[in-house]
């Protein structure tokens, strides 16, 4: 395992990092050995571990963890988020998001309920959780924020932007305004915008602000382990993709074998090594349900793209992989 810093702070990650949305909730499949896999990342040299209150019920995301951290809270670099009330109904039926409250009294609380449920006194990176541009924009929000700084309860601050794609204006925002090391967002070797603008920014460019990649396999279409005519149930997450979308990213992932086929690297590695080859991006994010994917998809780390490869994948990006679109994503947007 290799590992990078969060802009020019002292947290020091691993490339591949560990997220507990989908040993939250069920919403990508069900998980029966939770700890085998948490395990599984930490044997793997990961150190990152991603969490938040909103993953699962009750925080259970959070207090899954909290016999992890007790046992070597130093070897590892924790982030949890804010601005979701858990305590509020989701705004409609199924896997809609909870309402925000950006007050600052209500970060205050947001955050000591995580340390209790995680048994921690400190957040390493404290991230705002799918903020629209309000809260971006909120002074006291962030001053209270630094006063948690202050406190010691918080290392660093980031923004991790959702749900879905997008969001141009307040990562831009966020990054410029805000002094936040990291920004998370929607980013893979087919999906590349907006995270290609994100690595523009004059702060990215200057390594004060580093980026975080999740969804980095495009709902599977880059992991192998779902096919064209896959049927996702009722409630997993990945029904949410349109489905020309989706037959749009077979086809350029078919395009792209050369990166896999007789380099020692599997489906999902090649498409983890290729979002580590931009140096904008720290961490990448996996999405896993079994422990052998967690050792699979760490194992990327040490499987590094050439820079004849890297070369050969930004000119297949330039060319759309040769392929004309059935659908344009929309980006999201708040402004």
């Amino acid at each position: 395992m290799r590992y990078r810093r969060f802009g020019k702070s002292d947290l020091e990650v691993s490339e591949v990092g560990f997220g507990t949305w989908t040993l939250a909730s069920d919403w990508w499949g069900h998980i029966e050995d939770k700890q085998a896999m948490l395990h599984a990342a930490l044997d793997s040299g990961i150190n990152f571990i991603d969490t938040a209150p909103v993953y699962g019920e009750d925080g259970f995301g959070e207090s899954l963890l909290a016999d992890v951290l007790k046992a070597d809270r130093s070897a590892i670099v924790l982030t949890t988020k804010c601005g979701y009330d858990i305590t509020a109904e989701r705004k409609h039926a199924g896997q809609a998001e909870r309402p925000h409250d950006w007050r600052p009294e209500s970060i205050r609380a947001q955050l000591e309920g995580s340390l209790q449920r995680l048994g921690t006194d400190y957040i390493d990176l404290y991230q705002l959780h799918n903020p629209r541009i309000d809260p971006i924009l909120a002074d006291d929000l962030w001053a209270e924020l630094a006063s948690l700084q202050a406190a010691g309860k918080v290392r660093e601050l980031g923004v991790a932007l959702g749900p879905a794609i997008g969001w141009v204006e307040e990562g831009c925002t966020s990054i410029r305004d805000r002094g936040i090391v990291s920004l998370q967002t929607v980013f893979n070797i087919l999906e590349q915008e907006p995270g290609l603008t994100f690595a523009r920014e004059p702060r990215v460019v200057d390594g004060e602000c580093t980026l975080i990649s999740r969804v980095p396999h495009a709902s599977d279409t880059l992991s192998g382990k779902v096919e064209r005519d896959t049927v996702f149930p009722a409630g997993d997450h990945r029904r949410h993709r349109n489905r020309d979308n989706m037959l749009d990213n077979f086809d350029k992932a078919d395009t792209l074998a050369w990166l896999w086929d007789g380099t020692g690297r599997t489906r999902g590695q090649a498409a983890i090594a290729g979002i580590l080859a931009n140096p904008a991006f720290t961490t990448v994010l996996p999405t896993c349900v079994d422990a052998d994917e967690v050792r699979e998809y760490a194992a990327a780390s040490d499987l590094p793209l050439t820079a004849d490869e890297k070369a050969r994948l930004d000119a297949a990006w330039n060319d759309n992989f040769g392929v004309t679109n059935r659908y344009e994503m929309p980006l999201k947007s708040s402004v």
